[in-house]
Parts: C-alpha cells; sequence; structure tokens
C-alpha cells in the first residue's frame, strides 16, 4: 500500500480514519440496497455525518490497534536494544559468559508476525553466538599451533582444545618421527599404541583424506580400544607441502556435527605448518643436546639434566647417583694407532656402554675421553653394580685397529646423592673424587663414594701398560 510518512503507526491511522469516512460514505447507498426507501437513506446529510461517523469509527480502531500493537513493539524493540548492548560489551571485552541462548534472547509472546520477529531475532542471535564460539575456537586453536614448539606440549594441548571444542570424547596425534609412527598425545584412548598399526591409519596418510569411521555399539572398532563405546572415529592425516607428517585421530560417542567438522578443517589445515616446525625444532634440540662423534648428549645438556635430576631427588627424597669414567691411557692409544683409531674407541665405549645402561640413565659424554651417566631414582646397591658391569664390560670387549687388538679398560667412580648436598655439583665433586681415587689405586678399578668413603671394586688385575702402550 502507498506510504504518506515515515513513521508506519501514522500511515495506519491515515489509512484507518481515511478507509472508515470513505465506508461511512458509502453506507446510505448499502442502506438502499438493503431496501430502505430511498427518502430515508438517500437524503444529502447523511452521507457526511456518515462519512463523518466512519472517519471517528476508523480513528478509534486505531487507538485500539495502537494500544494493543505498540506496547508489543517497544517491549520487543527494548529486549533486543539489551541483547545488542549484551553482545556490544562481550565483543569488546572478549568474556561472552554472559551472552548465551538463554540469556541473549527475547521472550516470544504470540503466534503471530510480532511472535515470528522476536523468534526469528532469537535465531540470528544463535546463529551470531554459535558463529563467534567457532571464532573464538579457531583462534585458541590458532593461538596454540603458532605458540608452541615443543612437539609433546604442542601435541597435547591441540588434543585438548579439539576435545574440548568439538563432540570428541578422546583422541590421539601420531607423528612419524625418525622412520616410525609414534603416538605423542593421547588422551582417552586405553592403546594408543595399537593406532599405529591400524588400516584406517595408514590409508590416510597414503591417499591424505579424512577416513570416516562408523563404529555399531556392539562393535569393537579396529585398532582402537577405549574406555567407551565409540559411535564414530575420524581420522584426519596431517600434511605440509604435500608431505604427510601424522595423523589425528578422534573418536566421539555420537557422530561428529558440521561445526565440529570445520572446526577440524581449520585445525588440518594449521597443524601441518604448526607440526613441521615443532618436528624441525626437535631436530635441531637434537643436534644441540648431542655429541656429534658418540651420539651422547653433550656436556651443556647433560649438566641441565643433572640439576633437573638433582632437584627432583632433593625435593622429593628419592635417590639418585652419578658415574663418571674415563678411558685409560687413552692418550698412549691415540700415539700409537692414531686419532682415527681413538675416536673409533670413543664411538664403541659409549655403544658398549649403552647396553649396559638403563633406558631412564642420562649418558653424556663429559670431555675427552670422559663421560658421566646420571642414574635417577638408583641406590647406592643399583649404582655399584652398574659401575662394575660397565667396567666389566669394556674390559670384555674386542677392540681392534685393522688386525691389531687394542686394549682398553674404564676407571670409574660413583657417587650417590646424600641429603647433605646443597647441588648438583656436590654430587659432580665426590663422583670425580671417586674417579681420581680409582685412577691412583691403578685404574680398571671401580671407587664409591656413595657412603662417603671410598669402596674399591678390585678388578682381575691391574692396569700396567704393555708393549705399545708402556709408558716411554
Amino acid at each position: 500500500m502507498p506510504r504518506f510518512t515515515n513513521q508506519i503507526f501514522k500511515d495506519l491511522a491515515i489509512w484507518m480514519i481515511v478507509s472508515g469516512a470513505a465506508l461511512g460514505l458509502l453506507a446510505p447507498l448499502f442502506l438502499f440496497l438493503l431496501s430502505i426507501p430511498a427518502e430515508y437513506c438517500l437524503r444529502w446529510w447523511n452521507f457526511p455525518i456518515s462519512g463523518l461517523i466512519g472517519a471517528v469509527l476508523g480513528g478509534f480502531g486505531f487507538q485500539i490497534t495502537q494500544r494493543v500493537v505498540r506496547p508489543e513493539l517497544r517491549d520487543l524493540v527494548q529486549s533486543m536494544r539489551v541483547v545488542e548492548g549484551a553482545f556490544r560489551e562481550a565483543t569488546f571485552t572478549g568474556n561472552w559468559s554472559g551472552c548465551d541462548e538463554g540469556t541473549c534472547s527475547v521472550e516470544v509472546r504470540s503466534d503471530d508476525e510480532i511472535g515470528e520477529t522476536a523468534q526469528a531475532f532469537n535465531e540470528l542471535v544463535a546463529e551470531l553466538i554459535r558463529v563467534q564460539t567457532l571464532e573464538h575456537a579457531s583462534s585458541e586453536l590458532s593461538e596454540a599451533l603458532s605458540s608452541k614448539l615443543d612437539l609433546e606440549e604442542l601435541a597435547d594441548h591441540a588434543i585438548e582444545l579439539l576435545i574440548h571444542h568439538t563432540d570428541a570424547v578422546a583422541g590421539s596425534l601420531l607423528v612419524e618421527k625418525d622412520g616410525a609412527l609414534i603416538a605423542v598425545a593421547n588422551h582417552g584412548l586405553s592403546d594408543p599404541g595399537r593406532l599405529t598399526r591400524s588400516d584406517h591409519v595408514r590409508r590416510a596418510m597414503k591417499t591424505n583424506e579424512v577416513q570416516f569411521v562408523r563404529v555399531n555399539p556392539d562393535v569393537m572398532i579396529e585398532g582402537v580400544v577405549a574406555d567407551f563405546k565409540p559411535s564414530q572415529v575420524l581420522v584426519f592425516p596431517i600434511a605440509f607441502e604435500h608431505h604427510t607428517l601424522g595423523a589425528l585421530v578422534l573418536a566421539s560417542d555420537k557422530l561428529f556435527g558440521k561445526d565440529a567438522m570445520w572446526l577440524l578443517r581449520i585445525f588440518q589445515q594449521g597443524m601441518g605448518l604448526a607440526l613441521n616446525n615443532a618436528l624441525t625444532h626437535d631436530r635441531l634440540q637434537q643436534i644441540a643436546s648431542r655429541d656429534p662423534l658418540t651420539s651422547l648428549y653433550n656436556r651443556r645438556f647433560g649438566m641441565e639434566r643433572l640439576k633437573v635430576e638433582f632437584e627432583q631427588a632433593a625435593q622429593h627424597h628419592v635417590p639418585m647417583a652419578v658415574i663418571m669414567f674415563d678411558i685409560d691411557f687413552f692418550k698412549k692409544i691415540n700415539d700409537t694407532y692414531g686419532h682415527l683409531a681413538g675416536d673409533q674407541v670413543l664411538v664403541e665405549v659409549a655403544a658398549v656402554s649403552r647396553k649396559v645402561l638403563r633406558d631412564s640413565d642420562v649418558f653424556i659424554r663429559y670431555g675427552g675421553e670422559e663421560f658421566l651417566v646420571v642414574m635417577p631414582g638408583a641406590s647406592a646397591e643399583v649404582v655399584d653394580r652398574v659401575g662394575e658391569r660397565l667396567r666389566a664390560a669394556i674390559e670384555g670387549y674386542s677392540f681392534t685397529d685393522g688386525h691389531s687388538i687394542i686394549p682398553v679398560t674404564v676407571s670409574v667412580g660413583v657417587a650417590e646423592y646424600s641429603v647433605t648436598m646443597k647441588m648438583s655439583d656436590d654430587l659432580l665433586r665426590r663422583a670425580d673424587d671417586a674417579l681420581y681415587a680409582a685412577k691412583g689405586n691403578g685404574r680398571n678399578k671401580v671407587v664409591s663414594l656413595s657412603r662417603g668413603c671410598p669402596v674399591v671394586t678390585e678388578s682381575p688385575h691391574e692396569v700396567v701398560p704393555q708393549g705399545d702402550l708402556a709408558p716411554a
């Protein structure tokens, strides 16, 4: 209908009064058509009077309509402004905890167009909150992926966020490292090691396509043993520059929704770069912490680990010990057989020693021909026994240079942590004193200062240089 002003209620008043007046003017004709005599209904003054009455009735109808409709619209507008203010505040502060679909919505009071308007507004608010939630989750994931370089921290934090923001109940991140596929982070899956042998994981990494696995509640899924009955498992390949680096496995007790899938796609894109950076950082850390000849930890890294283990022992009152040993008459070996043979002896001594030590021990090339072993949780009896096994293993190993056999033995100093020690240097100094005592007692011996006094483990014979290794 044509508009007269820029206000709907003014237009409504005009239309109702004009329409009432028009109907009033036509009223005498309607009466005539209803067989009322013309002398009663078609007199000239009947027309202006009935028109005036129609206009008054139109105005009265407008007042009723205004009193019914305007308050509802005013309340609706006021509610919308409150919600708009809450949205503006949440957008400014970044805190959306006080604005959800329950609080940021208006009351729907009717089933007509006004009620539909309120319902449509609530649906718009819900959609805005959903988009904001997805945007916040995406930003949080992006920040997590860009802020961490440590591989395990990155993977662990990423899995936590994905479980929080999607319908996942459990998840694991698998990474191809040093030629093997390993689980670097796991939440909720009781046997993540089996994932590395899963056909779905291998297929995802080979094809670089997402694998969707719907699982019957009564069927155990292949390669995953979880503490719940999963309804769907997703396997997302993680790639960087067309090179597959690993796979993300997520399990849920219901089907993943479209919002979760959108987030997972965003994560998949960002995780490729983040995982590549973390693996590069990990390789650089390994290079920086390793001795290039023996592949043992270098002194700088070893001293940091010693401090950490010492602090753990002091804080939690648990045992720890160190073994310090060096190769007897190593200078003579270099002078007699050459430095290449000497380097090979260092490599083989490291390899033989590593077989004797525990997986938890930190094996360090301390300097030159000197080595250090940090043994967390090792008591005096354990470190004494390992020290003797290490000495015997090296003495019994055949070191050769061409057709020549190189006699190699080591002197070993052992020391155990004591509550009287204030810092790791105290433990290191005691081990060094024990090593010095082993050398002074004829070499090829284990001297323990675990209990504060020297305890010498005798070897079958003292080392006396013979032939090429005899002192000049």
